[in-house]
């Protein structure tokens, strides 16, 4: 299937700037200007930047442009991903991407079991990964589901890339859709293990994110435990102050 033309737009920005061509602070060019080399109408130009912008690649503001954002190194959540996959259909932004080391059945550690409402050593379906950006590990996950879940989504299973995530693959599959989330974070010395994966000196310091997704009873859909190097930033929305 053909891609709508806002998106190979979107794409050759985007190749653009991973490849450095535009750099941060870099004005795209105009949205007629977009039209016309493309041969398209400025709507699709615009849908075209759209994406850009949920991606977060890219900044505008009415009489000013569009320009290149700086890329902050940034410690994305599973809750994030879920969003990016809602938005672009990709669990990775450009420039990212995944490898599957793991996909199997183990019994959960004491933490995860808990955190899926499960019996102590309980089977759960694994699926390990490590997240790299511009061909650097910048991460590394687990991820946990009950293994009741295997026979509805055998993917989970393989030892490949799902592109739209495994969240949103389990609510594809499961007709579960995430409705809340809890994140807990600490920061604390990598492993052996952790340094290996992700290229570190020893020592070195981490930050550790577990994430749980609950769907709408309030029943935790999937566990997370995310490993990032310290220095990356974690996204926040503003918020107000004060009552």
């Amino acid at each position: 299937m053909a891609l709508p033309q806002y998106e190979w737009i979107a794409t050759d920005l985007r190749s653009q700037i991973v490849r450095g061509e535009l750099a941060p602070g870099d004005t795209l060019p105009a949205e007629g200007a977009l039209a016309e080399q493309w041969g398209v109408a400025r709507s699709t130009v615009k849908q075209a930047l759209g994406l850009l912008r949920n991606e977060g690649l890219v900044e505008s503001r009415q009489g000013v442009g569009t320009w290149v954002r700086e890329r902050l190194p940034l410690a994305r959540t599973a809750g994030e991903r879920y969003d990016c996959a809602l938005r672009t259909g990709r669990v990775y932004p450009a420039g990212e991407q995944a490898d599957i080391l793991a996909a199997d059945v183990v019994e959960a550690p004491d933490h995860v079991a808990a955190g899926l409402g499960l019996q102590p050593r309980a089977l759960v379906v694994r699926r390990h990964r490590v997240t790299n950006e511009d061909a650097r590990p910048v991460a590394t996950s687990w991820s946990f589901f009950h293994a009741a879940v295997a026979d509805l989504a055998p993917r989970l299973l393989e030892k490949e890339r799902i592109h739209q995530g495994t969240t949103r693959y389990l609510e594809q599959r499961t007709f579960r859709r995430p409705k809340s989330a809890r994140d807990m974070w600490t920061s604390r010395l990598a492993t052996a293990e952790e340094r290996a994966l992700l290229d570190l000196q020893d020592p070195s310091a981490v930050t550790e994110v577990r994430h749980i997704t609950y769907d709408a009873n309030g029943v935790p859909l999937a566990y997370e435990v995310g490993v990032t190097p310290a220095g990356r930033w974690a996204r926040t929305e503003e918020y107000p102050l004060g009552r």
